[in-house]
């Protein structure tokens, strides 16, 4: 079977998105397929994987593969809808997203709060849900499950767009000016808006590399808003650390609640870091790694497709 993903796995740091296309690239061809990521390829694809239907000079939009499957219709489209509107504050992405699903054979999506998100707005058709997942060979469980002093908190992100929480990362650094009883971290591009004073900016890593800064943490913390579902929390969960997550953190929620705690406001977010210091190890027990698996998530989209291509 040869496979087409419409955006090519780029090196280096990146979001969500093109991790799922390198993991699931990986696993095909790891199963005998081949992948390719040019729709002008002489020999014909049997299924494509619409990531993002935006034009742009690093993948073919949904005009391209509308044009292709009117050739050669066929071919079979499985559309990963991983995107919405109230992430970022925009207004095109959900009517280019509903216009884009029409020409697709298979929808899934990334969390079922994304599948609720478009239902409201409209989405009626088949569909079903798969939560992403990390490499394991880079992100996996720290030596030891016991919390420090001072305790040592991380995040990281790629995108510095303010809806990633930074009205809570800033609120933070300023506490931690008088209060030394926590360490942050922030992994990536930080907010252009705000210099921090206290915390450790990191560059941004990936791979192995980010794997082992987040090891060197106690607590992973996510104050992103309305997130489709996103990498970060998963990468953090996956190196072994209980996860602070906002209550309006969208698809994340649906992953950390079992070994992690909520907070609405920054006041909640404290009470929430000293009852998970003082149950340290019972959250850290409740990680289930292989969940948080790329291997996991891979495999139910291989199935997906599998199922797709039968019919």
């Amino acid at each position: 079977m040869r496979v087409f993903f419409n955006r090519r796995p780029p090196s280096g740091p990146w979001g969500g998105g093109a991790s799922f296309v390198k993991n699931m690239s990986d696993f095909l061809k790891l199963k005998g397929h081949d992948v390719v990521y040019d729709l002008n390829s002489d020999k014909l694809i049997d299924a494509i994987f619409m990531i993002d239907p935006r034009p742009s000079q690093d993948c073919y939009s949904v005009n391209e593969i509308y044009q292709y499957k009117n050739k050669y219709p066929s071919v079979k489209i499985i559309h990963r809808i991983n995107e919405c509107d109230q992430r970022k504050g925009t207004q095109f992405m959900d009517r280019l997203i509903m216009h884009s699903n029409q020409i697709a054979d298979k929808t899934v999506f990334i969390s079922e709060w994304l599948q609720q998100y478009f239902v409201e707005k409209g989405f009626s058709k088949d569909s079903s849900v798969v939560y992403n997942g990390c490499d394991s060979a880079s992100f996996f469980k720290k030596k030891e499950s016991k919390i420090r002093d001072p305790i040592r908190i991380v995040t990281h992100h790629w995108s510095d767009n303010w809806m990633k929480g930074f009205d809570m990362y800033t609120k933070l650094d300023e506490y931690l000016e008088s209060n030394k009883e926590i360490q942050f971290t922030y992994v990536g591009r930080y907010y252009k808006g705000h210099t921090p004073s206290n915390t450790s900016i990191v560059s941004p890593l990936s791979g192995f590399e980010l794997g082992e800064e987040l090891r060197k943490h106690d607590i992973y913390l996510t104050a992103s808003r309305f997130e489709p579902c996103g990498m970060h929390h998963v990468e953090g969960s996956a190196c072994g650390m209980p996860v602070l997550f906002h209550t309006d953190g969208g698809g994340i929620n649906e992953l950390c609640k079992k070994h992690g705690e909520e907070f609405s406001s920054f006041e909640e977010m404290l009470e929430k870091i000293l009852i998970i210091k003082n149950n340290y190890k019972k959250y850290c027990d409740m990680i289930d790694y292989d969940f948080l698996s790329s291997e996991r998530c891979c495999s139910q989209y291989y199935q997906e497709l599998t199922e797709t291509m039968e019919r």
